[in-house]
């Protein structure tokens, strides 16, 4: 294309210019079964979607596969995306294809209505900074083309701010509204959205009416609908664990998600700080956003920014062992993170700054080249290549379930807590790792119609590829007792008499 045609589209049409670049980065791939990383987590928002799809459109009984021979209803996070997939399942037939496809569309809203948001504080030129580097960041990428609710998340977060400041500004009740149901939604999907877009949305509410924040009838409202939303949906996947017994640990369960001992040490915070630095912001990006955070803020409203990242770290805080655990626990972060980089971008690429010199904007450029480097090269060796399917070992597993298997027989799948083989062979049943396979667990399963002990003695879950040999010389003297249908050596399947 001739340059000044490109120029035009970049001038005229930046946020198209987004979308496309943001497109064509995702869509490799994009018919990846559910493998690599954070698989486990996949699979279930997945097996949820084909659950509703297969058993009925009941959204208040979402179903996982590992609750054995029970229905598998669970205590989870609001289901939205999980049957919104399910009902695209409905028109289109099963296929991880529409998870990720959804996730790439839920992710561009979140970029158009977060290039919006920035207009309206900052610049158009800040606006676009921010969001190119929201594009390339190697776990924006990746997160936004996963099976899991991510990019809902981000875009309700985003656009329940935007609607936000767009009724400070108009005080049309349509805008409160719209915002409240964003807001409700984020907090529904994840109830961290309640701290790290609460505290922000107070301040916004402050900078526009002061001490008279609490005598605004429309607020309390407000605030109300979001945390009644939120408590009526969490009461009723509570009584759901009450009845069946599943649940991922928000309240109930083994969990040690709270287990604040960990932020006394100085591993927590290293751990976190150079995770975001190197995953999330590429490395070259981190001292980009450092410098974004020494520009001078131009209004009141423009500090709700350093509210906001205050606000990501605290819910960092209040769930430690889940943060240090799941690296898109970060993703919000990620928000204000790349508009403080686009404040950087702007100011020092401005010819017309004063006291900035050619060797500073050589530097920018130098960072800029390097963090779409790094950003490229984690993406890839990192994250896509966990999803070859030749060497992916769970799929391998799964194939062989499927053909030696009945379908719909229930079995023991010795990976850990991952459900990625359950899923991946269409098979509901119960997880359990390695060293707990004994006689009379397996007794006591086969009462309840367990047909089959399936696995492998090369992973365990597909984060843990370590089976140590006193586990493999217990799984054997196991298998030993019952027809071997599969025992090549790395995978097995025992017919459970």
């Amino acid at each position: 294309m001739p340059n000044h045609l490109i120029q035009k589209i970049f001038q005229n049409s930046p946020v198209l210019f987004l979308i496309v670049l943001a497109i064509t980065i995702r869509i490799y791939n994009i018919n990846s079964p559910i493998i690599g990383i954070h698989s486990w987590r996949q699979s279930d928002t997945a097996a949820m979607s084909r659950n509703f799809y297969e058993n009925g459109f009941n959204f208040f009984y979402p179903q996982i596969d590992w609750g054995g021979n029970s229905p598998g209803y669970c205590e989870t996070e609001f289901p939205i995306y999980s049957f919104i997939v399910a009902l695209i399942y409905r028109v289109f037939g099963v296929s991880e294809f529409w998870g990720r496809f959804l996730s790439i569309i839920f992710f561009l809203l979140a970029l158009y209505f977060l290039y919006k948001l920035i207009l309206k504080l900052l610049d158009k030129k800040i606006a676009f900074w921010s969001c190119l580097f929201f594009v390339i960041l190697p776990l924006n990428t990746y997160y936004s083309r996963t099976f899991q609710p991510e990019s809902m998340l981000l875009m309700c977060s985003v656009i329940g701010i935007y609607y936000f400041t767009n009724w400070l500004d108009s005080q049309k009740l349509q805008d409160l509204i719209l915002s409240g149901i964003f807001v409700a939604l984020a907090s529904l999907i994840k109830v961290l959205p309640i701290i790290y877009l609460g505290i922000p949305l107070f301040y916004l509410a402050w900078t526009k009416f002061g001490i008279r924040v609490f005598s605004q009838i429309s607020l309390w409202i407000y605030s109300i609908f979001i945390l009644a939303s939120v408590a009526l949906w969490y009461y009723h996947a509570h009584q759901l664990f009450l009845e069946y017994g599943n649940t991922f640990g928000f309240w109930s369960g083994s969990t040690n998600r709270y287990n604040y001992n960990i932020i006394l040490t100085l591993h927590f915070w290293t751990e976190i700080v150079f995770r975001t630095a190197v995953r999330h912001f590429a490395i070259f990006g981190f001292p980009i956003f450092i410098l974004g955070l020494f520009i001078n803020r131009k209004n009141q409203r423009e500090y709700v920014l350093d509210i906001w990242l205050i606000s990501v770290i605290l819910t960092c805080i209040l769930v430690p062992v889940t943060s240090l655990v799941h690296e898109y626990y970060q993703l919000p972060f990620m928000l204000p993170g790349v508009i403080f980089i686009g404040k950087a971008c702007s100011h020092y690429w401005d010819k017309n700054a004063q006291k900035i010199n050619n060797k500073n904007r050589k530097a920018l450029v130098l960072c800029l080249c390097l963090t779409l480097t790094a950003s490229s090269t984690i993406y890839i060796i990192d994250y896509m290549f966990k999803e070859r399917i030749d060497k992916s070992a769970v799929l391998q597993l799964s194939q062989q379930v499927k053909q030696n298997t009945e379908a719909y027989s229930l079995i023991i799948s010795s990976t850990g807590s991952d459900p990625t083989l359950l899923y991946l062979s269409h098979r509901k049943g119960w997880l359990i790792n390695h060293s707990d396979v004994t006689e009379e667990y397996i007794l006591s399963r086969a009462k309840f119609g367990a047909k089959y002990l399936v696995g492998s003695f090369n992973f365990v879950e597909s984060y843990n590829l370590v089976v140590n040999d006193n586990q493999k010389q217990a799984i054997n003297n196991i298998l030993n007792k019952y027809p071997n249908i599969l025992k090549d050596g790395v995978n097995f399947i025992a017919k459970l008499m």
